[in-house]
């Protein structure tokens, strides 16, 4: 999974690199012929346009991961220290004693990187949205650390940048850089656009997208009439449905894997739940609102009050696949508990 920039943040303080001047993208060239939301919009109107971070589609899979760590590590620290601490390790013989200890420990350092990983997703903000006002523009967009950056559309360095990710993988997104006055050097930066699992067409789709509500006369009314579900996060936590539909969706296309996947999905549809509700819903400061007030008869607003109903494909495949992967996975766990006893 890609969490690039969620813990360690982008390098700043650096002059643009050669990868940077190569990939850049200027506003005034068309980058696809078939922009795409890549669902990734929250909200849309005639003064503003709101996204999910690049962090969003893949919510849940560390959560369950770090889980999968914690809890039983913590309960087996709990049991080796109940049964040193009572004598009944071996008698208390001090070398069984010793290496009872030593157990306990190497499962609470294992227990508190469960919760290290847990925390990367889980009690933080719901997600971190981007907000790029058409009208004065002006781009706004949460940090992971709970700060908030704010920079002029025209003044920003776009540019498409490839991550190396682990066994090998790799991802795109498309970095906005703040500049220094000198013109080269990065004071800031953030991800303004990332399709989970697209390839480099797939990026330019969601770039001209996003480039073309900015830039185009007509974009508002193109990207109103493209745009087709809105993110469920403004102004509230996901819910447990549409997190089911969420997860499924990138393997749309591919209906036996997400029943074959089902298990590992049905997990991180459960973590991405889990992360929603322990964290806080993001709020814009009252300034941030009051630059990006709504006409309330504009014709082109869209949210998540705006989707219609999901249809078997959408929704019902996903909710099957996620009961019989549950199913699985409890089926395992009941297999795993009678064979140790």
């Amino acid at each position: 999974m890609d969490y690039t920039g969620l813990r360690a943040r982008y390098k700043i303080n650096r002059p643009l690199t050669d990868e940077d001047r190569s990939g850049q993208l200027r506003l005034d060239r068309k980058a696809s012929a078939e922009p795409l939301d890549w669902m990734s919009v929250i909200k849309i109107n005639s003064t503003y346009l709101e996204l999910v971070d690049r962090w969003y589609p893949v919510k849940g899979w560390w959560t369950w991961m770090g889980l999968v760590l914690a809890l039983p590590f913590s309960i087996f620290a709990v049991v080796l220290l109940a049964l040193v601490f009572s004598g009944d390790l071996a008698g208390g013989a001090p070398g069984v004693v010793a290496s009872g200890l030593a157990g306990a420990v190497i499962a609470v350092l294992i227990a508190l990187a469960g919760v290290w990983v847990l925390r990367h997703e889980a009690f933080r903000k719901t997600h971190y949205p981007i907000r790029l006002n058409r009208k004065t523009r002006q781009v706004y967009a949460f940090r992971p650390d709970g700060t908030l950056i704010s920079a002029s559309w025209d003044d920003l360095f776009f540019t498409a940048i490839r991550s190396q990710l682990t066994m090998g993988q790799s991802s795109e997104d498309v970095r906005a850089y703040v500049l220094d006055s000198d013109g080269d050097t990065v004071i800031d930066t953030f991800t303004l656009a990332y399709p989970f699992l697209g390839d480099r067409e797939g990026l330019m789709r969601l770039w001209e997208y996003v480039r073309r509500y900015m830039e185009h006369p007509d974009g508002v009314e193109k990207n109103y009439e493209l745009t087709e579900i809105c993110m469920p996060v403004d102004g509230r936590r996901e819910g447990m449905v549409f997190g089911i539909v969420r997860t499924f969706a990138p393997f749309a296309r591919w209906p036996f894997f997400q029943l074959v996947a089902s298990p590992f999905l049905a997990l991180t549809a459960l973590g991405r739940w889990l992360a929603m509700s322990t964290s806080k819903v993001p709020v814009w400061p009252r300034g941030v609102e009051a630059d990006c007030e709504v006409d309330a008869a504009d014709p082109f607003m869209k949210d998540w009050r705006s989707n219609g109903k999901y249809d078997f494909h959408e929704l019902g495949w996903p909710v099957i696949c996620f009961v019989i992967g549950l199913t699985v996975v409890i089926g395992g766990i009941i297999w795993l508990v009678s064979a140790g006893t």
